[in-house]
């Protein structure tokens, strides 16, 4: 094998490390990506600072209402149950709760104990709730998709309904509103498999520089961009709809669809402008693309909670004295 030698600028210790390409012709594989790794760590610190500002204004606000809303959803959800319990979205509805109440309560709680531990120097303990954090955390990753996914396509459904005449219309049913939410979640599992496969077989190919890792976050990107512009289409096709919701499952399912898709819309417009300006791209990406597992329990609790189903408005009575 010839001997590479490596250039004497490669070895600089600054941390941010520039080299042309060119120099890279002298370089064996394992080199190259040891030096394309180091150029990703490398890089400036108030970069990362500006991140974490970033996330901690989006987010904690919104883990924050989240936490203090779980008790007030829950008594609501309660409350409502029965008008619930006669609609066909009842299996999305019920999905809904069971993940805010038993997934995101496991999420913040081995979250925090997770750092307590840390804390504590428990190293063990702290591993181990810290992996069932990450688990948690990828399960509601796959939940937000996939509940983005079905209402976009029920409301799409209703869209449809609204347009057609009586005898023509088609209601959905318990069973297919269970399938679809069923197909949608082994969709988005299988795509997070398909995208951890190949992310696995170009790292045993030794092949992961930094352009094959943005061919890969491209792909991924995409894929999450075309729900949400189903989402888009989705809330778009809410408001040219005169009717009013037939249940409350209805109603809850709209204004899901209505609140979510605005939101996301406002900050696609943002993050869009800034790739155009190109300015901060990567914080209003991470935004766009990570706000979903705090935006949508929020706005279903918040939803659920100002609903009054079933509420009996008085009307006024006047007295017309008689003629006798």
């Amino acid at each position: 094998m010839p001997k590479t030698t490596t250039p004497k600028s490669f070895v600089d210790k600054n941390p941010i490390i520039y080299f042309p390409v060119s120099n890279l012709n002298g370089l064996s594989k394992e080199q190259r990506a040891m030096l394309e790794l180091q150029i990703m760590l490398g890089i400036d610190w108030t970069e990362i600072m500006k991140l974490l500002i970033a996330y901690a204004i989006t987010f904690v606000p919104l883990a924050i209402c989240l936490f203090c809303c779980m008790c007030s959803y829950l008594t609501a959800f309660t409350r409502n149950l029965r008008d619930h319990v006669g609609s066909p979205l009842f299996p999305l509805i019920i999905s809904s709760y069971r993940t805010i109440r038993y997934h995101y309560i496991g999420f913040f709680v081995f979250g925090i104990a997770g750092i307590a531990m840390s804390i504590g120097s428990q190293v063990y303990l702290a591993v181990l709730f810290m992996r069932v954090f990450v688990f948690l955390a990828y399960v509601l990753t796959v939940y937000v998709a996939m509940y983005q996914i079905v209402i976009s396509i029920v409301s799409i459904h209703r869209f449809i309904n609204s347009r057609q005449s009586p005898e023509l219309r088609g209601e959905l049913t318990r069973c297919n509103v269970f399938f679809l939410i069923i197909f949608m979640t082994f969709v988005v599992l299988f795509k997070d498999i398909g995208m951890g496969v190949w992310m696995m077989i170009l790292v045993l190919d030794n092949d992961s520089s930094t352009t094959t890792i943005y061919t890969f976050t491209t792909y991924y990107s995409m894929v999450y961009v075309t729900h949400q512009i189903l989402l888009f289409i989705a809330t778009i096709f809410q408001f040219c709809i005169s009717e009013a919701p037939k249940s409350h499952s209805e109603y809850c399912v709209v204004t899901h669809t209505k609140y979510i898709g605005l939101v996301k819309m406002i900050l696609g417009a943002i993050c869009f402008a800034c790739y155009l300006l190109k300015y901060e791209t990567v914080i209003a990406s991470t935004i766009f693309f990570g706000v979903d597992i705090f935006l949508v329990p929020v706005v279903i609790q918040i939803t659920e909670i100002r609903a009054k189903p079933n509420v009996i408005i008085p009307t006024e009575i006047q007295k017309v004295p008689m003629k006798v």
